[in-house]
């Protein structure tokens, strides 16, 4: 029984600090995912163009990342930005992908494609002016 523990003693004990090493080392970098509601900023909106009435203010979001610094996020300081910018003329909805900012290193984030609503303001005709008089009676 001797035999069985003491023989190659200093593997063994050498094998036993790589596995505890190794533990620790997965253990530190544990990934979590948090869901959290963030309000959506729209930008870049052309001329005529105005966002549909039942258009979304919050979308759902999935942060990705090492557990200490997907905890250490306050939802206050990130954002969701959706840029209209390139929009085809005529459509009445547009398929946007939300952009979040303000994100810390290694941590990514996912979210959902969505339509946005948009209503076509109609240009504005030019009034007739005063009836032109050319002065001959």
């Amino acid at each position: 029984m001797k035999r069985l523990f003491f023989e190659n003693l200093g593997l063994k004990i050498l094998a036993v600090l790589i596995a505890i090493v190794l533990w620790a080392y997965v253990g530190s970098r544990q990934v979590l995912e948090r869901r959290l509601s963030l309000r959506i900023e729209y930008s870049e909106i052309p001329p005529r163009i105005t966002l549909g009435s039942n258009v979304r203010t919050w979308v759902q979001v999935t942060l990705i990342g090492r557990k200490d610094s997907v905890l250490d996020i306050n939802p206050e300081d990130l954002k969701a930005t959706v840029s209209l910018k390139g929009y085809p003329v005529g459509q009445k909805e547009i398929l946007v992908h939300p952009k979040v900012l303000n994100l810390p290193a290694g941590v990514i984030a996912n979210v959902a494609d969505f339509t946005v609503p948009l209503v076509i303001q109609p240009e504005a005709k030019p009034s007739p002016g005063p009836a032109r008089h050319n002065g001959k009676k």
